[in-house]
C-alpha cells in the first residue's frame, strides 16, 4: 500500500522535476509561470506528507483530493490579497477616508476568509486522518503552504516582470 502512496505521490508531482531549479532563460508567460510553481510545490508537499503520515492508499487519496480541494479556495484568496496589498500601498494618494476604510474592510475580510477555510479544511482532514496522522500534518503542512503563498504572492506582484534571482533556501521551491 504504501507504493501505491509513493506512485499517487510522484503522479501529482508531474513535472516538478521538469526544469532544473534557477534556470536562467526564457520562461513561460506568468499565468503558466505560477501554475508550474502550484504543480512543483504541491508535489514536494505531497512527498512529504506521504514521507511523514504514512498513509494507506485509501486515505491518501482523499487526503489528497480534499487538499486538492481546498488549493483553489486558497488560490483566489492569494489573488485577492495581493491585489489589495498593491491598493493598500497606494492608499496614501487616495483623498477618500471611505475609500481607504473600504480597503482595509476588505484587507481584514480577506485574512479571514484564509482562517476560515483553513478551519473547514482541518474538520475535513481530521475525518479522514487519525488524531496521530493529524497531528503530523499540524506540523508538515504549514512549512509548505507558507512556501506556497510566499511564492505565488512574488509570481503574482511580478506579473510579466522579469524573474529575480533568489538565494538558495530562500523560501523557495528549490530547497529539498
Amino acid at each position: 500500500m504504501r507504493a501505491l502512496a509513493v506512485a499517487l505521490v510522484l503522479a501529482l508531482a508531474g513535472s516538478a522535476a521538469a526544469q532544473p531549479p534557477g534556470a536562467n532563460r526564457p520562461g513561460p508567460d506568468p499565468a503558466q509561470r505560477i501554475e508550474n510553481i502550484k504543480r512543483r510545490i504541491r508535489g514536494l508537499r505531497a512527498a512529504a506528507i506521504v514521507e511523514a503520515l504514512k498513509p494507506d492508499q485509501t486515505t491518501a487519496g482523499k487526503l489528497f483530493a480534499t487538499l486538492e480541494k481546498y488549493d483553489d479556495v486558497f488560490d483566489r484568496l492569494l489573488r485577492e490579497r495581493a491585489d489589495l496589498a498593491k491598493r493598500l500601498m497606494n492608499a496614501g494618494g487616495m483623498r477618500d477616508p471611505r475609500a481607504i476604510d473600504k480597503l482595509i474592510d476588505d484587507a481584514i475580510a480577506n485574512q479571514r476568509g484564509f482562517w476560515e477555510t483553513e478551519e473547514r479544511r482541518l474538520a475535513e482532514l481530521r475525518k479522514i486522518l487519525t488524531p496521530q496522522q493529524t497531528a503530523k500534518l499540524l506540523v508538515v503542512l504549514p512549512e509548505f503552504e507558507r512556501r506556497l503563498q510566499n511564492r505565488l504572492r512574488e509570481a503574482i506582484q511580478q506579473g510579466a516582470g522579469p524573474r529575480k534571482q533568489r538565494p538558495a533556501g530562500d523560501d523557495d521551491l528549490d530547497a529539498p
